[in-house]
């Protein structure tokens, strides 16, 4: 992040999910790569990946951002910027990303458990033990 002269502390659980929620997120070296090209756009937006996950279909980012940076912005430069890399990365594996979002502000705090369970999103799924207040399912 770029040194600044203030404080500030806005953090932000960040879920969205692939284009018409297709299984496009295959294993955990996808998720890795998702969470490389993020952290990358991340840092360049002046914002920090604390967290990553995903799973099939989604990703939780628990990312601290500066005021600056409108919330809408920091959305489309994640997912832009990860599906442009995933199409050059995988040309035959089309990649996109769904129109909704979900986020919520959060208290770096009080946050363990967010933490824990954006960390092991594919043992949660597999084990079926998902928290719903962490899992938005569009209507």
């Amino acid at each position: 992040m770029k040194q600044r002269h203030g404080y500030h502390r806005l953090w932000y659980h960040l879920v969205f999910h692939t284009n018409h929620r297709e299984h496009l997120i295959a294993d955990r070296d996808d998720e890795k790569f998702l969470f490389d090209a993020m952290k990358v756009k991340a840092h360049q937006m002046d914002s920090y990946i604390e967290e990553f996950g995903a799973w099939k279909d989604h990703v939780h980012v628990f990312v601290r951002s500066v005021p600056a940076l409108a919330l809408a912005e920091l959305y489309k430069g994640l997912k832009g910027f990860s599906s442009m890399l995933w199409r050059k990365r995988k040309p035959e594996k089309p990649f996109g990303w769904g129109d909704s979002a979900y986020s919520v502000t959060v208290d770096p705090d009080n946050c363990e458990v967010l933490r824990d369970y954006i960390r092991n999103q594919w043992k949660r799924h597999e084990e079926r033990s998902t928290i719903n207040a962490y899992e938005r399912e569009e209507k």
